[in-house]
């Protein structure tokens, strides 16, 4: 008893409450967005993943009808754009075969869930969103390179993916390939 008296009388430890500075509420909120439910992260993991090994039925899966794919090709008026599901997944079908690629092995994942509750700027839809980074490690053709990769997926109502977009250096990869740029070969036919 005499212990725990000495123990409850030496607290020196204030019980004086500390306000955060302003600067630091305002970094920790934004009308614009809130931190959306962990498990779009695991959602967007498994779709990059079945993406990375060539799993096109299941890739497919997690794809809405309407789903766009942005490529890191330029700016918001003139990257290369493709339109629904099925030019989506035979566009990488037919990457897969064009451009001699045996492998890609996505790791060391970093995902961010928002839900944009507000009008962004740039027209970026309001919803669902997983910012994820992590890194590729590609083969083409026996040659190895590596890719730090940015992906922003957005997310439909029945949580299927609506729109990708990418931002990644593409030069390793068009040099891994021998110079062949398959983006510029589309953006030709058109």
């Amino acid at each position: 008893m005499i212990a725990l008296s000495l123990v409850a009388g030496c607290d020196t430890v204030s019980t004086t409450e500390t306000q955060p500075p302003a600067d630091t509420l305002l970094a920790i909120t934004n009308p614009l967005f809130t931190i959306a439910p962990t498990d779009y992260s695991t959602l967007a993991e498994r779709s990059i993943n079945h993406l990375a090994a060539f799993d096109f039925s299941a890739w497919e899966a997690t794809l809405a009808d309407d789903v766009a794919y942005d490529f890191p090709d330029g700016d918001q008026n003139t990257r290369t754009k493709l339109l629904g599901k099925a030019t989506v997944v035979n566009w990488w079908r037919n990457f897969r075969h064009q451009s001699g690629i045996e492998s890609m092995t996505m790791s060391e994942f970093n995902h961010f869930p928002l839900k944009v509750t507000g009008q962004a700027k740039g027209g970026a839809s309001t919803g669902i969103y997983v910012l994820s980074y992590f890194t590729n490690a590609l083969v083409f053709r026996g040659k190895a390179t590596g890719v730090r990769m940015n992906f922003v997926l957005h997310f439909n109502a029945e949580k299927k993916i609506d729109r990708y977009v990418t931002y990644y250096d593409r030069t390793p990869i068009i040099a891994a390939m021998g110079g062949r740029n398959l983006l510029a070969e589309v953006k030709l036919k058109k």
